[in-house]
């Protein structure tokens, strides 16, 4: 392989790591400080990456994945639409997961009530 040609695939590899990161990040409610504080890097960091600047070390990609609620895979899997909405379930699901049963479909029911409010919208 080529030098430039691999220097082009870590900058668009940074890239969709970064638009992955920014998009799990904002579906949880998280900011960048906080999600900083849990991978145990600095806020830059989390800016410069979710700008495709620079990309994470390779022994800090399974902590992101853990703290956005995905796989490795994910975080490098280029965005499209037709794969996230199973993603949005998925948040949705971590999101969730702490509350009660009784709660969890409460909140589904919200959530439910939401969708057909919007939905009438469009």
């Amino acid at each position: 392989m080529v030098k430039g040609k691999l220097n082009n695939d870590n900058k668009f590899l940074s890239k969709v790591f970064g638009l992955n990161i920014a998009y799990r990040r904002n579906l949880l409610g998280i900011t960048q400080e906080a999600l900083a504080e849990k991978i145990g890097i600095e806020q830059i960091s989390i800016s410069r990456m979710e700008r495709g600047i620079i990309a994470p070390r390779f022994a800090r990609l399974q902590v992101f994945a853990d703290v956005l609620g995905c796989s490795v895979a994910d975080l490098f899997r280029m965005p499209d639409d037709t794969n996230r909405t199973d993603e949005n379930a998925t948040v949705i699901a971590q999101i969730i997961k702490p509350l009660s049963q009784e709660a969890q479909v409460a909140t589904v029911n919200v959530i439910a009530e939401i969708v057909k409010v919007m939905a009438l919208k469009k």
